[in-house]
């Protein structure tokens, strides 16, 4: 059984670590002046903006601090600085049997900590939440859309709730259908390598959300292929498709879109999916609770989160 863990409340002590790469000094502080200002005490790790490379300190340093804040009964709850490159580096070296002790705390952060996201989920049933971090969001224009669904969700536990994208942004039925089940997935170039390990929980009758940015649209496909070659579509009861950011190339006469590519490729399965979902490394996105119980429906094109 996945867990909740106890919403953030003003006064609570947010806790701000860099698993994976460092932060820019100046939007860090940006985005620590933000959290102060919404009411919370800060905790900060010591390696936020020093790097080690492309990485934000040593493997041993990010793993101590990580478990050293999760531990820590004096912070509330996590939010990451950003995200980068360094989770795969850790995944298999963390305390999860340390971290089993304790129960689930917020934690917030997408991207690369995608992957850390589904290793809590499937070692110790956390729910954690993909969503704006400090210095990559809070720490710069911050917005509105992004912030109301952020606190909505990590303030409250506010289920059943629609997720309702922006006016200017239609959420369309991809395919049609009904689907229920445990909402699982995030950024998908940092799903597929977990695919065959212990550190992704079951895609059986899951609605997997997906988003990337910056891959080659080869590499993209590659990505699916090997994800259907896992049986990854043979197994999931719906599909919500984020954005791809500078996955796909404006010039159509060079390559398929997005729209192209799903036409062709969910063609053998019968699972209803839900495109142009607010969702991503884009300025106005949702933030979603990684386990929790989704349902999707396509007549009109609607999600829901329905709890626990």
């Amino acid at each position: 059984m996945f867990r909740l863990p106890r919403p953030l409340k003003v006064g609570d002590t947010i806790g701000i670590i860099a698993p994976a790469s460092a932060a820019k000094r100046i939007s860090l502080q940006k985005g620590i002046q933000y959290l102060k200002s919404q009411g919370f005490k800060v905790k900060t790790a010591i390696n936020l903006s020093r790097g080690k490379f492309y990485l934000a300190g040593s493997d041993e340093s990010r793993i101590e601090s990580l478990e050293t804040f999760f531990l820590d009964p004096e912070v509330d709850g996590i939010i990451c600085a950003r995200g980068g490159y360094g989770i795969m580096r850790i995944i298999d070296k963390i305390g999860y049997d340390k971290l089993s002790e304790i129960p689930p705390k917020v934690f917030v952060g997408y991207s690369d900590i995608t992957a850390l996201q589904m290793a809590l989920l499937n070692k110790l049933g956390w729910i954690t939440y993909s969503g704006p971090m400090v210095a990559s969001d809070m720490g710069k224009e911050f917005d509105s859309f992004s912030e109301n669904w952020l606190w909505k969700v990590v303030m409250a536990h506010p289920y059943p709730i629609e997720l309702k994208n922006p006016p200017d942004r239609q959420l369309t039925a991809f395919r049609e259908g009904v689907a229920e089940g445990k909402l699982i997935g995030g950024c998908f170039s940092l799903i597929t390598p977990l695919l065959g390990t212990s550190y992704l929980p079951t895609l059986k009758d899951a609605i997997l959300v997906i988003e990337d940015i910056d891959e080659k649209t080869y590499h993209l496909d590659k990505l699916f292929q090997i994800a259907r070659l896992h049986g990854v579509f043979d197994q999931i009861a719906g599909l919500i498709v984020g954005d791809f950011v500078n996955c796909f190339p404006k010039n159509s006469s060079k390559c398929f879109t997005v729209e192209d590519y799903l036409k062709d490729f969910v063609g053998g399965y019968q699972f209803p999916v839900i495109t142009n979902f607010a969702y991503g490394h884009i300025k106005q996105r949702f933030t979603l609770p990684f386990g929790i119980r989704a349902k999707i429906e396509t007549s009109p094109a609607k999600v829901t989160l329905l709890g626990n």
